[in-house]
């Protein structure tokens, strides 16, 4: 439970992550080259998955953040009966909280099923996509006491198990005619196994104990995140919902869900710092250390900045090459709304250090206020835009929410802490950057015309990487410090 397992804890979630959007991008390749999902099957999957996030968020009520934060608080203060005991009292309440919640919603299956898809004979499929989500919920638990504890590893070891075990049943389900709802039988099946074998790695790990620790105060702190998460899902959801409401046409929402889902590969790129140094600025805080949260925020940055600016841009430019070569030539028509959605991706990072940060420090009351702006704005534009533009207006209707998100998310941080990124980085990663996209436009453009779609893929990706590369030697981006993290690593 040291904050020196954070590089390594960052590149096993790291590779956790690349493995699991690596998964999902051959599952998607093969439901698709294959048909055994059409393009509306797709589109009835993406309505699932936002039900199950509804469910996920109105049982957990933002709790496993909770048990995150005060566990490592604790343990950091070397308190680990009241470490326990808040892990305790924060599972019962979620199992509680989400045992109701099944029974209400399976009761009223038929109901739903009616409601959304006029026909009832959809009820054992959302039955079937509410028992995943319970069983999510208890994985989630499950991953916030293991990242309270700094066990970066076995999450990156339950990640990988979930992602590869359910994606597997799922496709051989599927190819067994049982469509969406092998599907998610076969995520059903991957969260049981995933469970059990996070069940045996906790096992041990905090000292048991009859005590419960008050509610209200976790609520407290929870409760603004709660609320929070209402908005996330409005920012998460609404452009697929609103697509599928206005256009009435499950194949667009297909695709573009498609493509929300293939640029959401790009978190692999920022998201495990997050999870990383969450529990270390959770306890700087708590040893009332500004200077050491400010000095692991510049050194994050450092690295995100000189990762994600090239794979946002450079997708950005080879989006429908991508497209066409994972999914088929059916799905390039949602290229332009990827490019858009890859470049707001270095908005996305940005915020969420920030956002990362204001949590840790407690400030969830500032972070509710941010995403309630950010869901206004989102609803605003997503009515402005998705009419005449369609799934191109749905991505500049993200791009222009998270721009005011991340500026208001920055102004709220600075208040509390220096905010230090590193601009040596953030110069000679634009620079690097834009030595690559003359080359990578020639060849979308022009010598793409020439080569097959797999051709072409590998020349842009050997392209930008050996350019980029270049330019960061030639502009010596890269320090003694940068090398030793990655010794450490």
């Amino acid at each position: 439970m040291e904050t020196s397992n954070i590089p390594g804890g960052a590149l096993r979630i790291t590779l956790a992550n690349a493995s699991q959007y690596l998964v999902i991008a051959l599952f998607y390749m093969i439901v698709t080259k294959t048909n055994i999902l059409t393009e509306t099957d797709i589109g009835t999957l993406s309505i699932l998955s936002f039900l199950a996030s509804v469910f996920s968020l109105l049982t957990v009520l933002a709790l496993p953040m909770a048990l995150t934060k005060f566990t490592s608080e604790k343990l950091g203060k070397k308190q680990k009966e009241e470490a326990a005991a808040i892990q305790k009292t924060i599972t019962k309440t979620v199992l509680a909280l989400s045992i109701a919640g099944f029974a209400i919603l399976a009761l009223s299956s038929q109901l739903l099923s009616q409601y959304l898809w006029n026909n009832p004979e959809y009820a054992i499929l959302l039955i079937l996509n509410f028992a995943f989500a319970f069983l999510s919920n208890i994985t989630s638990l499950c991953n916030s006491t293991l990242q309270a504890l700094y066990l970066f590893g076995k999450m990156a070891t339950i990640t990988i198990t979930f992602i590869v075990s359910s994606r597997i049943i799922a496709i051989a389900l599927a190819f067994l005619h049982m469509g969406v709802t092998g599907v998610i039988i076969g995520y059903i099946t991957g969260s049981i196994i995933a469970i059990t074998l996070a069940i045996n790695f906790l096992r041990g790990k905090l000292p048991k104990t009859t005590t419960n620790m008050p509610l209200k105060p976790l609520l407290s702190f929870s409760f603004p995140l709660f609320v929070s998460s209402i908005t996330l899902l409005v920012l998460t959801w609404a452009d697929v919902v609103i697509i599928n409401s206005l256009t009435g046409d499950s194949s667009l929402t297909g695709i573009y869900y498609i493509v929300i889902s293939s640029v959401g590969t790009l978190s692999i790129l920022y998201m495990p710092m997050m999870t990383t140094i969450f529990p270390a600025l959770s306890a700087h805080h708590g040893l009332k250390k500004p200077e050491s949260i400010s000095n692991i925020l510049r050194t994050t940055s450092r690295i995100i900045i000189y990762i994600i600016f090239p794979s946002c841009i450079g997708l950005a430019i080879i989006a429908p090459t991508a497209l066409t070569f994972f999914y088929g030539a059916g799905y390039a028509k949602g290229a332009t709304p990827l490019t858009i959605l890859s470049i707001t991706t270095i908005i996305i990072a940005l915020n969420a250090l920030f956002s990362t940060a204001l949590t840790a420090t407690g400030k969830t009351g500032q972070i509710l206020k941010i995403n309630i702006a950010a869901a206004t704005s989102t609803i605003l534009t997503l009515i402005a835009l998705v009419p005449p533009l369609e799934t191109t207006g749905a991505a500049l209707a993200r791009l222009t929410t998270q721009t005011i998100a991340t500026a208001l998310a920055a102004y709220a941080l600075s208040k509390e802490i220096k905010i230090h990124l590193d601009k040596e980085a953030l110069w000679k990663a634009a620079l690097a950057t834009t030595a690559m996209v003359p080359l990578l436009l020639t060849i979308e453009l022009v010598i793409s015309t020439r080569l097959t779609t797999t051709q072409t893929l590998i020349t842009e990706l050997l392209t930008a990487t050996a350019i980029y590369a270049i330019a960061i030697y030639i502009l010596k981006a890269l320090k003694n410090q940068d090398f030793d993290l990655l010794k450490q690593a």
